[in-house]
């Protein structure tokens, strides 16, 4: 993917060649079952880094627990810069209270597992000149039940924790509802052939994540081992469909960042334009190494790591006035999908649903047993065709993505209705060992 430098791009993204960042932050897990008490698991961060770059790519990173880097002979920093970072470690991180288990322990005794995640964030970050303080909080609730066979159904919801528990209780109740009908469904033992896939809107962010995403990561494209890369400006997918990266915008409880962890103003960035490969996402090495505009998306796991390009909410989108398709016949619907494996060189991947859901024509909806798909990239992208135009989001706050050592980032996702004719992907019964 070459590019002419442009000199002002350049100056944005390596300007203020020594940068800082400083956090507080919590990551917190909290399981409610039946008849026990709730199980918490909780990792809390407080430090700051540096990294000097010098400005083609190479990057120097220091780090130090707590105030390490921010008083006395090892500050690091001009003193403003540590001021805000330390009125950053005093702001307060959620937390839930009696009456958020109250409610949450509640819908467990309805028969499900609850499991209430939170990832909360105070930073301070950029340079000595210019230095932003940001908050991003994520906080999920998933619902689960066991079916007879050991497969899982799940749901999951925002906790709206500037609400009162009562009302997030309600939402969590009706995810529990939903979850119990669908344990509830008759099981099918065969597998239908030939059926069109819907990956329902708010279903599959995944899937566009690990086709589209990390495909579309700037230190990805610059070794040239993506299979987008050699397709830039050129149409992958149909015209309807658009595939964006952006912390800043979009309604919702999705992961949101003012600035990245590199203290970059956070901007939508469009990796598929109307079918079209377009801008990859890039940390400040990454822009100054490709000569691109800064995206902001510079994340790193915690202070102790450095910078590198990540996603954060990614949407997969139908164009408005997209003529959208009903399945020719019943359908399936692949619902819990998990990446098993992938290529990024050639797009070839596998994933696996655990949740199959098979709708007939009838109008009846039986289960069937954990599935496979087996695909390759440009073919599933080429051969994608809309179904429902409305986005929804998802995204898991005990989850996250993996990328050189740095496992879990809280990433979210949305993506509208797309169909997979028969035949785009090889279907088969997941088979273990």
């Amino acid at each position: 993917m070459t590019r002419e430098p442009d000199p002002e791009v350049n100056r944005a993204a390596d300007g203020g060649r020594k940068r800082f960042f400083a956090e507080h932050a919590r990551r917190l897990r909290r399981e409610y079952r039946q008849n026990a008490d709730p199980v918490t698991e909780s990792t809390h961060r407080r430090g700051a880094c540096t990294e000097t770059h010098d400005g083609r790519g190479h990057v120097v990173h220091r780090f130090g627990d707590r105030d390490t880097l921010l008083s006395g002979r090892g500050r690091a920093v001009a003193t403003q810069v540590a001021d805000l970072a330390l009125k950053a470690y005093d702001r307060p991180l959620f937390t839930p209270d009696e009456q958020v288990d109250k409610v949450l322990g509640e819908v467990a005794r309805s028969g499900v597992d609850v499991t209430l995640g939170c990832f909360h964030q105070h930073v301070a970050v950029g340079t000595d000149s210019a230095c932003t303080t940001d908050e991003r909080l994520v906080c999920t609730v998933e619902v689960s039940a066991e079916t007879e066979e050991g497969g899982v159904c799940s749901e999951v919801v925002p906790w709206p924790t500037a609400l009162d528990a009562a009302e997030g209780g309600e939402l969590v109740a009706r995810a529990a509802d939903t979850v119990l009908a669908r344990r509830a469904l008759p099981r099918a033992t065969d597998l239908p052939e030939g059926r069109d896939l819907v990956l329902l809107a708010g279903r599959a962010g995944s899937f566009f994540h690990e086709l589209v995403g990390h495909p579309m990561e700037a230190d990805v494209v610059a070794s040239a081992t993506s299979y987008l890369t050699t397709r830039a400006g050129r149409h992958v997918a149909p015209e309807w469909l658009t595939v964006v990266d952006g912390a800043a915008g979009g309604a919702g409880h999705n992961y949101r960042a003012v600035v990245d962890d590199e203290g970059m103003p956070s901007r939508d960035t469009l990796l598929i334009e109307g079918g079209v490969v377009r801008e990859p996402m890039t940390d400040a090495a990454t822009a100054a190494l490709l000569g691109v505009r800064a995206t902001g998306n510079g994340r790193r796991l915690d202070y102790r790591h450095p910078a590198i390009p990540r996603m954060t909410h990614t949407r997969a989108l139908v164009a408005d006035g997209a003529v959208t398709r009903t399945p020719d016949g019943d359908w399936i619907a692949p619902l819990d999908l998990q990446l098993l494996t992938m290529n990024i060189a050639t797009g070839e991947f596998v994933f696996r649903s655990y949740t199959p859901l098979h709708h007939r024509e009838d109008g009846s909806v039986v289960r069937l047993p954990p599935v496979d798909l087996h695909g390759q990239g440009p073919r599933v992208l080429a051969g994608l065709e809309p179904y429902d135009a409305e986005s929804k989001g998802y995204g898991r706050a005990t989850k996250g993505c993996g990328k050189l050592g740095q496992f879990p980032l809280v990433v979210t996702f949305a993506n509208a209705g797309v169909l997979l004719p028969a035949g785009l992907v090889d279907v088969r019964e997941a088979r273990d060992g």
